[in-house]
C-alpha cells in the first residue's frame, strides 16, 4: 500500500506562533501544563501528522526557542517589530514561511497555523481537517470552529434585541460557529503580509474537548483536567445470584470520575444488571464472548479497567495488562488477582495479603446520600424494624424475618424494602395485605437510606448493606446469603454487627432469641452504636480513587 503522503504532491507548512512576555499568564508557552511545556503539546499533534512537510516555530523569545527545539523542530527568530502587543498572526505566519521558502528555496502549497494555546487539539482531529482541505480544490480557507449555538442578544442604541427568531431549546437553533484558534489553513497564495484569508472559506468543527483555547488562569485549569482525563472501562454484572451490589459500587464510582471518558461493558446475559445501568444514562456496551470483549477493548483503549465481576483467573488478567491497561479489581480473591495492579477488598479478609491489596472498612465506597445524614440516638423503646436484605435476597430471608417479627412482636412498624431483583414480589405483597397489622412494603427505592435512618433495629444479609447501616449507626442482625458473605471482616460483635451466620444455618430460635435481647436492652443497643460509629465509613469512595490513581501515576512515571 502507497503511503498517503507519497501519494499527495501537495506541499504544507506548519507554523506554529508562540511569543514570549505572556501577561495573562506569566510564561504561558512553556510553562508546564499535566507535566509538559504547553507548546510540545500542538508540536507533537503537528509532527505525528503525515500530511505535514515542515513545522516551524516563529518565536522572539529565547526560552521558547530551546524549549522548541528539544523536539528537534526548526525555529524562526521573529523580529523585534513583529512581536508588540498590536501585531496581528498575519505578518507573523508571513515572514515565518518566507523565511523558509528562501532558505530552502521551495515553496509551499498549504501554509497551516497552529496555536500553541490550542494544546488538546489530537493528531487525528488535525490529520482529518488537513485532509478535508486537500480534496476541496474550490476552498481557500478553513478554520477550526465549534458549534456554539445560544439564545443571544444585542444592543441596538439604547434596546437590548434578541437574535433569534422563537425562544427554542439550545439544539433547535441554528448552528453559530465559533473559531477556537486551534488551527488556520489556508492556500499559499492568499498569505499576504495582511491576509491568510482566501476569497472561499470553509469551517472544520472540532471535538468539544479538544476547542479550549488557552488565555486565562481559568482556561489553563479545564486544560490540565481534560489533558489528565483517561478512558476508563468499568467491566462489572449483577444479576440475583451474586446480587446487585457491584452495579451499585460501579455507578457511584463512576459518578465520583466523571471528568474521565467511561464505558461500562455487562454480559448481556444478565439483563437485571444490563437494564440498571442503562437507566444510568453511562455509556454501556453488552458481550456475549470473549470475541465482543476484545472488539471492544480494541476500539475504546482503555488507559484503565476495573472489574467487578469477583473472582478472575490469571490469564485473562495477564491479557489486559498486555494490552497495556492498568488493571483495578474489586473484592477478587481469585488468581486473576495476583497480577493486576489493585485490588480493593473492603468486605473479606485475604489471609495472605498481596502487596497490590488495599482492604479493610475504609476502602468501602458508600454512596452520597449515606454521607448527609447524622445518626439518631438510640431510643428506649423500639418503634420500627426495617427488613432489607439487598437486591435480590436469593434465599428469600424478607420472608422468614417477616413472619416471625409478626408472630412474636406487637406494636412495632414493619418496613420492608425489596430490591430490584426480588423474585417474590406477589407472594410477599400477598402476605402482607392479608395482614390486620401494618406493615410498610417498598420496592426498588433510591431513598433507601431515609429508611435505614429512621429504623431503630434492621435485618440485613453479610454484604455491602451492612456497611450502609453501619454508617448511620442503625443496630443490625444479619443473616448470611452464602459461604463468602461468611468471610465479612467488619460484619463482627466487635465492631457493633450482630452476625447470626449462615442463615440458612441459624435455627428460629436463635434468632428470636438475640431479638429479644436487642428489644429489651437500650444499653446493648447503644453500645452496638457506639462501635459502629467508631469507624470512619463516610470517606471511603475518595480514598479508592485516590488510591487507584496514585498507583496508577506512578506506573506512568
Amino acid at each position: 500500500m502507497v503511503p498517503e503522503k507519497l501519494m499527495n504532491p501537495i506541499k504544507v507548512i506548519a507554523v506554529i506562533p508562540a511569543r514570549g512576555g505572556s501577561k495573562g499568564i506569566p510564561r504561558k508557552n512553556v510553562r508546564f501544563l499535566a507535566g509538559r511545556p504547553m507548546i510540545h503539546y500542538v508540536l507533537d499533534a503537528a509532527q505525528q501528522c503525515s500530511l505535514i512537510d515542515k513545522v516551524v516555530v516563529s518565536t522572539d523569545s529565547d526560552e521558547i526557542s530551546y524549549v522548541a527545539s528539544l523536539k528537534q523542530v526548526q525555529v524562526v527568530k521573529r523580529p523585534a517589530y513583529l512581536a508588540e502587543d498590536h501585531v496581528t498572526l498575519d505578518p507573523v505566519i508571513h515572514h515565518a514561511v518566507e523565511s523558509i521558502e528562501q532558505a530552502e528555496h521551495c515553496r509551499f502549497d498549504i501554509v497551516l497555523t497552529l496555536q500553541p494555546t490550542s494544546p488538546l487539539l489530537t493528531q487525528s482531529t488535525l490529520n482529518a481537517a488537513l485532509t478535508d482541505f486537500i480534496k476541496q480544490h474550490k476552498v481557500d480557507s478553513l478554520i477550526s470552529v465549534i458549534d456554539d449555538r445560544h439564545l443571544c442578544w444585542s444592543k441596538q442604541g439604547e434596546d437590548f434585541v434578541p437574535a433569534y427568531q422563537a425562544r427554542v431549546n439550545r439544539q433547535q437553533l441554528p448552528s453559530n460557529y465559533k473559531e477556537t484558534g486551534a488551527f488556520f489553513m489556508t492556500r499559499r497564495q492568499w498569505l499576504t503580509p495582511t491576509s491568510r484569508l482566501g476569497k472561499r472559506v470553509s469551517v472544520f468543527e472540532v471535538p468539544t474537548s479538544e476547542a479550549i483555547d488557552i488565555d486565562h488562569a481559568s482556561d489553563w485549569w479545564v486544560a490540565e483536567k481534560l489533558l489528565r482525563r483517561r478512558r476508563i472501562l468499568i467491566r462489572v454484572d449483577g444479576y440475583n445470584k451474586i446480587g446487585l451490589g457491584h452495579i451499585s459500587r460501579t455507578l457511584l464510582l463512576a459518578h465520583h470520575l466523571i471528568d474521565h471518558e467511561l464505558l461500562f461493558v455487562s454480559e448481556a446475559q444478565h439483563e437485571l444488571g444490563t437494564q440498571i445501568l442503562r437507566d444510568s444514562h453511562f455509556p454501556l456496551r453488552t458481550i456475549d464472548a470473549q470475541q465482543s470483549y476484545d472488539m471492544i477493548l480494541n476500539e475504546f483503549k482503555p488507559h484503565l479497567v476495573i472489574n467487578d465481576i469477583l473472582d478472575t483467573d490469571q490469564s485473562s488478567m495477564q491479557a489486559l495488562k498486555e494490552r497495556g491497561c492498568f488493571v483495578v479489581n474489586f473484592e477478587d480473591l481469585g488468581e486473576g488477582g495476583e497480577v493486576v495492579d489493585v485490588v480493593i477488598n473492603a468486605l473479606y479478609e485475604d489471609p495472605l495479603p498481596r502487596k497490590n491489596t488495599f482492604w479493610s472498612q475504609a476502602y468501602f465506597c458508600l454512596r452520597d446520600e449515606f454521607r448527609l445524614l447524622e445518626p439518631r440516638p438510640v431510643v428506649k423503646e423500639l418503634k420500627e424494624i426495617l427488613i432489607t436484605f439487598g437486591g435480590t435476597d436469593p434465599n428469600n430471608f424478607t420472608r422468614r424475618v417477616l413472619e416471625l417479627l409478626l408472630a412474636h412482636t406487637q406494636e412495632i412498624m414493619i418496613t420492608v424494602i425489596l430490591g430490584r431483583g426480588y423474585q417474590d414480589v406477589e407472594a410477599v405483597e400477598s402476605f402482607i395485605n392479608a395482614q390486620e397489622r401494618p406493615i410498610s412494603l417498598l420496592k426498588d427505592i433510591n431513598n433507601i437510606s431515609h429508611y435505614m435512618h429512621r429504623a431503630d433495629l434492621a435485618f440485613t444479609s453479610a454484604g455491602r448493606t451492612v456497611y450502609e447501616i453501619a454508617a448511620l449507626g442503625t443496630p443490625l442482625i444479619i443473616l448470611a446469603q452464602n459461604d463468602r458473605e461468611l468471610l465479612h471482616t467488619f460484619a463482627r460483635y466487635e465492631h457493633g454487627v450482630v452476625n447470626l451466620g449462615l442463615g440458612s444455618h441459624c435455627s428460629d430460635s436463635k434468632l428470636l432469641k438475640t431479638l429479644q435481647r436487642l428489644l429489651d436492652s437500650q444499653e446493648l443497643r447503644a453500645e452496638l452504636q457506639r462501635k459502629l460509629l467508631s469507624h470512619n465509613l463516610r470517606g471511603g469512595v475518595d480514598r479508592v480513587i485516590k488510591t487507584i490513581f496514585k498507583q496508577y501515576e506512578q506506573t506512568q512515571s
